[in-house]
C-alpha cells in the first residue's frame, strides 16, 4: 500500500497542536500527537519569535516521540484580522465552436479568477472553487471533459498579511521545519466538523478559539465567505480576571471548570473556592457570579456574529443551522445560547472518529489540526486520483494542486 506522511500544525493563541498522520487510498490515521501551550502567538499573529518557535519545537518533539517519524515539511493553519477574502469570477474562451474543457481551461480560469486588487503587504493563501459555469449554465462541480465555448469560475479568495505569513515561516523554519502550505483555520475546521449535507442545505461553522472567532459560511455546497474576529475565549477569561481580581490563570481554571451559562443559573447557589492575586487571599464565589460574568460577553460574540451574518445577506440562508466548534465550545449551555440568539438550530462540531481511534482528537479544540490532516490528505490523494470522502474533491486538484 503506497503510504504518505502529513504533518499539520495548529498555531492556536492557547495551545499549539501537532499532528503526523499516515495517508494510504483510506482515511488518515494519525500516529503522532503533540501540544504545549501556546507562547509567543496571539490571535494568530506572532509576537515573540523566540517563545513561539519553542513551542512549535515542543510539540513537533511530541508527535514525533509518538510516531517515530521524522517530518521535514508541515501544512500550516492561520487566522486573525490580518486575514481578507472576497468572492471573484475569472472567464476564459474555449473555442468559437466549443469542444471538451481540459485541465489547462480550468487554470486559465483560475488565473484569470485570481486578478484581484491585492490590498498593501497581502498575498493570496487560498482560490478555492465556487462553481463553474458553462455558457451560461451553472452549478458545474468538475468543468473537465464538458463541452463549451465559454467556461466561468467563481472563486472565494483568502489573503493574508505577507509579514504575518513571514514571521510565521521563520518560526518553523527555526523549528527545522519548512511551511508545505498555509490554511485557513475554518476551511480546515470545516474539514472535520461539518457533514456535506449541511454544506448542500446551508451552513455556518463558528470555530471560537482562544484568540480568535473564526466563520466559514456554506450554501449549495460552495463555500460562501469566511470571516476571522479578533473577540474570543480568552475574552471570557479577561473579563473573569477583571471582576474578580484574580490571575489570568486562575480565571482559565475557574472558567473550564466552574463556567457554564443558562437558565439554571438563576437558581444555582453553590460556592467555589478562587484564590485572589495576593497571598492568603482564598474566597468564595457564587457558581451563579461566574455564569452571569461568562454569559454577558458570550452575548456580546454571539450579537456580533448575527450582525455580520445579516449585513453580509447569509443570516437567513443557513437551513442546516449553525456549527459550534473549539475549545469555547465545551461551554457548557454554549450551543443553546448561540441558537436563542442566532434564531437557528446550533450543534457542537468535533472530529468524531476521525484522526484515527485517538479519544483525545474528538473533541471541538481539535477541528482544526484534524480538519487540517484531512485537508491536506485529500489533496494529496486527489493528485493521485483517489476519491477522499468529499464531493468536491476531484476538482480541488486542478485548483489548488
Amino acid at each position: 500500500m503506497n503510504e504518505k506522511i502529513v504533518a499539520a500544525l495548529d498555531l492556536g493563541s492557547s495551545t499549539v497542536k501537532f499532528l503526523i498522520a499516515e495517508v494510504s487510498e483510506n482515511e488518515p490515521l494519525v500516529i503522532g500527537v503533540g501540544e504545549a501551550p501556546s507562547r509567543g502567538i496571539n490571535k494568530g499573529i506572532i509576537v515573540d519569535l523566540d517563545k513561539a518557535t519553542n513551542s512549535i519545537i515542543e510539540a513537533k518533539q511530541q508527535a514525533e516521540n509518538m510516531s517515530g517519524k521524522k517530518v521535514s515539511s508541515v501544512a500550516v493553519t492561520v487566522s486573525g484580522t490580518h486575514i481578507h477574502s472576497v468572492n471573484n469570477k475569472g472567464t476564459v474562451i474555449i473555442s468559437r465552436e466549443g469542444r471538451e474543457i481540459t485541465t489547462d481551461d480550468v487554470r486559465r480560469a483560475e488565473e484569470s479568477a485570481k486578478v484581484i486588487m491585492l490590498q498593501p503587504n497581502q498575498e493570496i493563501i487560498h482560490v478555492l472553487p465556487r462553481q463553474f459555469i458553462i455558457d451560461g449554465q451553472g452549478g458545474i462541480r468538475n468543468a473537465v471533459g464538458m463541452s463549451g465555448i465559454k467556461l466561468e469560475e467563481e472563486v472565494h479568495i483568502v489573503t493574508g498579511s505577507t509579514t504575518v505569513l513571514q514571521n510565521i515561516r521563520k518560526c518553523v523554519r527555526n523549528a527545522e521545519l519548512s511551511v508545505e502550505r498555509f490554511v485557513l483555520q475554518s476551511v480546515a475546521s470545516s474539514y472535520s466538523a461539518l457533514k456535506e449535507e449541511e454544506k448542500e442545505l446551508g451552513v455556518t461553522l463558528i470555530d471560537i478559539g482562544g484568540g480568535t472567532v473564526d466563520i466559514i459560511a456554506f450554501s449549495d455546497g460552495n463555500i460562501s465567505f469566511t470571516e476571522v474576529f479578533p473577540m474570543a475565549g480568552e475574552y471570557l477569561t479577561k473579563d473573569l480576571a477583571t471582576v474578580l481580581r484574580i490571575s489570568l490563570a486562575e480565571a482559565e481554571r475557574i472558567k473550564k471548570q466552574y463556567g457554564y451559562i443558562g437558565k439554571e443559573m438563576e437558581e444555582d447557589d453553590e460556592e467555589v473556592v478562587i484564590f485572589g492575586l495576593g497571598e492568603n487571599t482564598e474566597t468564595r464565589i457564587s457558581r451563579r457570579r461566574i455564569a452571569e460574568i461568562i454569559q454577558a460577553r458570550i452575548e456580546e460574540i454571539f450579537e456580533n456574529i448575527r450582525f455580520e451574518l445579516t449585513k453580509l445577506g447569509y443570516w437567513s440562508n443557513m437551513s442546516a443551522g449553525v456549527v459550534l466548534t473549539g475549545g469555547t465550545a465545551n461551554l457548557k449551555g454554549i450551543s443553546e445560547k448561540a441558537s436563542e440568539i442566532l434564531e437557528v438550530p446550533v450543534r457542537i462540531g468535533h472530529p468524531g472518529n476521525d484522526g484515527g481511534t485517538v479519544d483525545m482528537l474528538k473533541l471541538p479544540q481539535y477541528s482544526a489540526v484534524v480538519g487540517l490532516v484531512n485537508y491536506v490528505s485529500a489533496l494529496k490523494n486527489s493528485k493521485h486520483g483517489v476519491n477522499f470522502n468529499t464531493k468536491w474533491l476531484s476538482w480541488l486538484k486542478d485548483i489548488l494542486g
